[in-house]
C-alpha cells in the first residue's frame, strides 16, 4: 500500500478564541470524537492516534492513554507533540495505516483555559535558546529578517507585504468561524498604520495568538469508500528540516527557499505540477512569508513575489486562492493545531464544504506549515476522489 492509498474521512475544529473558561481534556474530547463523528465511525473504530493528552490522569504527556478514556486498544501511538498535528502528523499517520501499524487513525488536540503569560506568547517564550535570546531574538524577528533580506534583494516594498495581510485578513473578516470576524476590511493603509513589531512588519502583517483545538482521521482508501463523507486521498507528503526550531537567526542565503524541496517532493509523489493546484493553505506566521512561499513553489520567479500577489493572484477570485479561511493572520493560530487547521481548511475545499468561500470545482490543494524562521518546512497535496 502507498501513502497515496490513505485517505482523511474525518475532520473537525473547535471554536477558535481565549477560551479561558474551558478545560484542555473537555476541549480535546470535542475535538476527537467530533472529527471521528465527521466520518461516520465511532471510537472502538480507531485503532492508532497521535492525540496531545493534557490529563488528569493517566501518564503525563502520553497520547497512549486516551485509550482508557475511550476504552479502545490500539496498535500505533505517535508520541511527540508535532505527531498530533499538521503536515507532520498526517505523514506519521498516514504511513501507520499505510504499512499496516493501523487501519484507522486519529491526529488532534488543542489549548484552553487559564495559564501562564507565555501560554499566550510566541513558539520558544520561556525556553532557553543561547543563540537568539542575547540578541533580544524571538519569532516576529526572525522571519522579519528574512522579509528585510528579500526587500534588500530584490525590491519587494512595504505595500506590497501590506497587500497580503490585507487580503488573508479580509478572507477572516468575512469567516463566521475566524477570530478576527466582522474586524475589518482592512486596506493596505490600515496595514502600515498598525505598529511596527519587527522591521519591516507591522501588527496586522503578524499572526494573532489564540486558543481552540483540531482532530482529524484517516484510513485506507478502501475503507473511506464506505464512509460518510467524499475520501480526500494524501497523493503526496515532504519535509525539509535544516535544524531544531529558533535555534539560530535565519539567513536569506542559506534558508530562504526553505521548503522548495519539500514542495517538489510531494508534488512529484502526487504526479501533478503547481499549475493543477486548485487551492493553497500557506502557513502564515507573517504575510511577507505568504510571498517567499509563493516563489518557494514556483508559482512565480524569486524576487518576482511582490508583483505576482499584486496581480490579485491569492486573492478569492485568484488563480491560486490562498488562506481563505483567514489563515494564522486572520482565522487563528492557537497552538501546534493551527497546523491540522490548514489541513482542515483543504479538505472542507476539497469536499465542496467550504460555503461563501468555496472554490468552484477544486480537486487538488497542497498546505504547507513552517519557514527559515523554524528550520523546518512541511507539506502535503491532498485530491478529492
Amino acid at each position: 500500500m502507498e501513502l497515496k492509498d490513505v485517505a482523511i474521512v474525518g475532520v473537525y475544529a473547535s471554536q477558535q478564541a481565549r477560551l479561558i473558561d474551558r478545560a484542555p481534556m473537555e476541549l480535546i474530547r470535542e475535538c476527537v470524537l467530533g472529527a471521528i463523528a465527521d466520518a461516520g465511525l465511532a471510537p472502538e473504530d480507531v485503532d492508532g492516534l497521535a492525540i496531545d493528552w493534557p490529563g488528569p490522569g493517566q501518564a503525563p504527556g502520553d497520547p497512549a492513554s486516551w485509550g482508557a478514556q475511550f476504552g479502545i486498544d490500539l496498535s500505533w501511538v505517535g508520541d511527540s507533540i508535532y505527531n498530533s498535528a499538521g503536515p507532520r502528523g498526517l505523514i506519521q499517520a498516514a504511513a501507520a495505516v499505510a504499512t499496516g501499524q493501523c487501519t484507522t487513525a486519529v491526529i488532534g488536540g488543542g489549548m484552553c483555559g487559564q495559564a501562564d503569560k507565555r501560554k499566550f506568547a510566541t513558539v520558544g517564550a520561556g525556553t532557553t535558546r543561547e543563540f537568539f535570546d542575547p540578541w533580544g531574538a524571538f519569532v516576529a524577528p526572525s522571519f522579519a529578517l528574512i522579509a528585510q533580506r528579500h526587500m534588500h534583494e530584490f525590491g519587494t516594498t512595504a505595500e506590497q507585504i501590506a497587500l497580503v495581510a490585507a487580503t488573508i485578513r479580509n478572507h477572516g473578516h468575512v469567516n463566521p468561524e475566524a477570530v478576527m470576524f466582522g474586524r475589518g476590511p482592512y486596506t493596505v493603509e490600515d496595514i502600515l498604520a498598525s505598529p511596527l513589531i519587527a522591521t519591516p512588519l507591522h501588527r496586522l502583517e503578524v499572526c494573532l495568538v489564540a486558543q481552540g483545538g483540531a482532530a482529524l482521521v484517516v484510513t485506507t482508501l478502501e475503507r473511506a469508500r464506505d464512509l460518510r463523507q467524499v475520501p480526500i486521498a494524501v497523493l503526496g507528503a515532504s519535509q525539509d528540516i535544516y535544524g531544531a526550531m529558533y535555534t539560530d537567526p535565519p539567513l536569506y542565503r542559506k534558508d530562504g527557499k526553505i521548503g522548495a524541496a519539500a514542495t517538489a517532493r510531494s508534488l512529484g509523489m502526487a504526479g501533478v505540477g503547481v499549475d493543477d493546484l486548485d487551492v493553497i493553505n500557506f502557513y502564515d506566521p507573517t504575510a511577507f512569508e505568504v510571498i517567499r512561499q509563493c516563489e518557494m513553489a514556483g508559482l512565480c520567479k524569486e524576487g518576482e513575489g511582490g508583483a505576482f500577489v499584486e496581480s490579485g493572484a491569492i486573492g478569492r477570485d485568484g488563480r491560486y486562492p490562498v488562506n481563505l479561511d483567514g489563515g494564522c493572520l486572520s482565522y487563528s493560530w492557537s497552538g501546534t493545531q493551527q497546523m491540522t487547521l490548514k489541513i482542515i481548511e483543504s479538505v472542507r475545499q476539497l469536499r465542496g464544504q467550504a460555503g461563501y468561500r468555496q472554490v468552484d470545482g477544486a480537486e487538488l490543494a497542497l498546505t504547507a506549515i513552517g519557514g527559515p524562521g523554524a528550520q523546518k518546512y512541511e507539506v502535503c497535496v491532498l485530491g478529492r476522489m
